[in-house]
């Protein structure tokens, strides 16, 4: 049995479906420009703790989430 979680706004889904490109370029395909992305949305983090959190469950991982997602939100609309 697997969580669902589900995103508060539609612009957060839409937001989050090209997010998660960008993570699986950065985790699947080891794409440098994607994981450099990513470390902007979480600059606290290095990229090892950043992939470590994006394959994590839970609500920690929620959290995480969700405040990247909020960050490319804002990132996409300058």
């Amino acid at each position: 049995m697997s969580n669902v979680w589900e995103l508060e706004t539609r612009d957060q889904q839409f937001v989050s479906g090209h997010l998660n490109t960008i993570i699986e370029q950065a985790v699947c395909f080891k794409k440098t420009r994607a994981r450099n992305y990513l470390k902007t949305l979480w600059p606290e983090c290095n990229w090892r703790t950043i992939k470590e959190r994006l394959l994590t469950e839970g609500s920690v991982w929620y959290v995480f989430y969700i405040d990247g997602v909020n960050q490319h939100s804002v990132n996409l609309s300058k």
